[in-house]
């Protein structure tokens, strides 16, 4: 029975090793995942929203923007740091470690880089056209659902 304590031991040290190298593994990706998230997410939404966020606030007093703007930042640190752990959580369980940096080395290529800026720039021709299409079909959904309230409208002609 004494010889059983020590396999027992050995079997559980083996088991506590193998669970603590698939958590490490999982925590390794984790991490590349966060990497890729902060460099490409984070950072295309945090622009996004200092935009509009000072559009919402263009109708307001300064005294009154300068009093909220704290208030909408911290509410927007909040939802970025979910969104981030989330996410990076989310990659990790997707995607392997070196799928992760195969990932992180596409964002990382130059190239890639110019085409993101170009499309992050909203003073660029391109945001401009995306943005022209996107309000395009909102304004075409809205008018659908409009027209399907309405007694006895039928659909929305095609726009010639």
């Amino acid at each position: 029975m004494t010889k059983t304590f020590p396999l027992l031991g050995l079997a559980l040290g083996l088991a506590v090793g193998l669970d603590l190298g698939t958590v490490a593994r999982a925590d390794d990706r984790v991490a590349l995942a966060r990497g890729i998230v902060e460099a490409t997410v984070t950072k295309n939404l945090g622009t996004a929203f200092l935009q509009a966020r000072e559009r919402s606030l263009a109708s307001l007093s300064p005294e009154q923007a300068d009093r909220l703007r704290p208030e909408l930042d911290k509410g927007f640190a909040d939802e970025r740091a979910k969104l981030l752990d989330e996410l990076s959580r989310e990659y990790a369980q997707k995607f392997s470690a070196d799928e992760l940096k195969q990932i992180a080395r596409i964002y990382e290529d130059p190239v890639y880089q110019k085409f993101q800026a170009v499309n992050a720039d909203p003073n660029s021709l391109a945001s401009t056209i995306t943005k022209t299409a996107v309000t395009r079909m909102m304004n075409m959904l809205a008018m659908a659902t409009m027209a399907q309230q309405q007694p006895g409208a039928g659909p929305v002609p095609p726009k010639q």
